[in-house]
């Protein structure tokens, strides 16, 4: 039996039995160090070149180089125990809200407006006053103005993008705990940063649609939030330590858990009744890492993704311990002419790089644990 008819089987009986109450987190994660500061870019150096996307790409890790360790067309089945075991775990984290997916359709509608979405948000008290408290916060208010008590004028300041963040971030069942917490975070910027990044990506490529390509970006790496909730301290030891060594991180999972995070991903997708479009990104949004395109799923919304993932791993300037902090994801140089001839996307265009680097600095402002600003 193949580990997907294994996890279809697991899923029709959990569906049958589940019981929909929160027990605590198994207790997980290996507690973090603090991270090394950050200095800033300056956007207006007159001493640094101009940079585009181009440049960017002909930085990165080529590849594949040799046959990967762990092959994303033939995974790896999941280990009878590994089922077991993440099914436990995942049974134990509560289903999302029904309002998130109400919010989730409308957000998915062309011309979709903060009026409609706020109909939708002031029919749930706490989640209304999470979002004008954001707004009126002094990362999105300039100083002198006014207090906003209005959520669709709360919306407009934020932006539909940034709402939504907002919202998946107050609605999320919280999978942290005192050991992991810090792990976390880093998973945390880096899907908001990946939902941000391919948002402007998806803009130039218009067959993408932008607000798919944000809620890809938010929740692709999900699969390792569970793997957090579910494995012990030493687990998770040994995976970091094989992805430190230079193992490949899908091949080191699979070695240390019996599983990866592709594999925890869909099953809590499905726990969680995500849309059809995020498990199919979840399962192959590592796949423009290793095959070319006419061999990749859905290539368009996987080649975006993949995009973000190297304007991050470039420029982001992330250190310190997290567990998948070492992996490099890699560029095959054939696929170049697919992002302007069918994607459209200006490779060239030092505006468009900027507007990519600005969208990164604006978040790590909002994660001064990952990157405090230097001393004076």
């Amino acid at each position: 039996m193949s580990w997907f008819s294994q996890l279809m089987a697991w899923l029709s009986g959990a569906n049958r039995s589940r019981q929909p109450e929160r027990s605590s987190p198994a207790a997980a994660g290996k507690k973090a160090g603090p991270s090394k500061g950050y200095a800033p870019r300056s956007s207006n150096s007159e001493t640094q070149p101009q940079q585009s996307l181009q440049n960017l790409l002909d930085m990165c890790p080529k590849g594949p180089v040799s046959t990967p360790a762990y092959s994303i067309k033939q995974p790896l089945p999941m280990q009878k125990e590994a089922i077991e075991r993440l099914a436990a775990h995942i049974n134990s984290i509560p289903p999302m809200p029904e309002i998130w997916h109400e919010i989730q359709a409308i957000l998915q509608q062309p011309g979709a407006s903060a009026s409609d979405l706020g109909q939708c948000i002031v029919r749930d008290p706490v989640l209304t006053a999470h979002i004008l408290t954001v707004c009126n916060s002094a990362a999105y208010a300039s100083p002198g103005q006014s207090e906003i008590t209005n959520i669709p004028l709360a919306i407009a300041r934020l932006g539909l993008h940034e709402t939504s963040s907002v919202i998946f971030q107050s609605l999320a069942p919280d999978l942290s705990n005192n050991t992991n917490r810090h792990q976390i975070r880093y998973i945390w910027f880096h899907s908001q940063a990946i939902a941000a990044l391919a948002r402007l990506l998806a803009e130039p490529a218009r067959s993408v649609d932008r607000s798919t390509a944000s809620l890809n970006g938010m929740l692709h790496d999900i699969g390792k939030l569970v793997i957090l909730h579910t494995e012990p301290d030493e687990r998770l030891q040994q995976l970091s330590t094989l992805i430190k060594a230079g193992h490949d991180s899908l091949a080191a999972e699979h070695a240390a858990l019996g599983y990866t995070h592709l594999d925890a991903g869909v099953m809590l997708a499905l726990h969680w009744h995500l849309p059809r479009q995020v498990r199919e990104l979840i399962t192959h949004h590592h796949h423009p890492d290793q095959l070319p395109l006419a061999d990749t799923p859905d290539p368009q919304a996987n080649m975006i993704n993949h995009l973000a993932h190297l304007v991050l791993q470039q420029r982001s300037g992330l250190s310190g311990d997290g567990i998948w902090q070492p992996h490099q994801r890699q560029w095959l140089p054939e696929n170049t002419r697919y992002l302007a001839d069918t994607l459209q996307i200006p490779v060239n265009s030092p505006v468009f790089f900027q507007q990519l680097d600005d969208a990164i600095e604006r978040l790590k402002r909002s994660f001064p644990d990952l990157f405090p600003p230097p001393q004076p």
